[in-house]
């Protein structure tokens, strides 16, 4: 296990947390956004047990998780088929070009040239 730790703060508590020290700041804004969920579950709610706040706060972050990958993934489908839709232009503007262009003027073997008719 880690020796390195960091102290954080939710609700008046101190929690000593074991962090890698590159990833402290990124903690301590963790921490905060989490302190700050709570406190307004406080306020709003009226619960004062640290464990009720805590189920609540874990409640509502899954939640928004949950609504942002199904947002997540609908925006990919989305894309997705905004994807297909350009290639299948492309191919089809691809192949419109190719029957259009005109056939190269091959000289016949059969008919040789022999210059303009008087």
């Amino acid at each position: 296990m880690s020796k390195d730790t960091t102290d954080i703060h939710v609700l008046g508590k101190s929690f000593t947390v074991a962090c890698p020290p590159q990833q402290t700041q990124q903690l301590q804004r963790v921490a905060d956004e989490l302190n700050q969920r709570m406190e307004q579950l406080k306020s709003r709610t009226g619960l004062g047990n640290l464990e009720q706040l805590a189920v609540m706060a874990a409640l509502n972050l899954t939640h928004e998780l949950m609504q942002s990958q199904q947002q997540q993934s609908e925006d990919q489908r989305q894309m997705q088929q905004r994807i297909n839709l350009l290639q299948n232009t492309i191919e089809q503007a691809l192949s419109e070009r190719i029957q259009t262009r005109p056939k190269s003027v091959e000289p016949s073997a059969t008919a040789p040239y022999t210059g303009p008719e008087s």
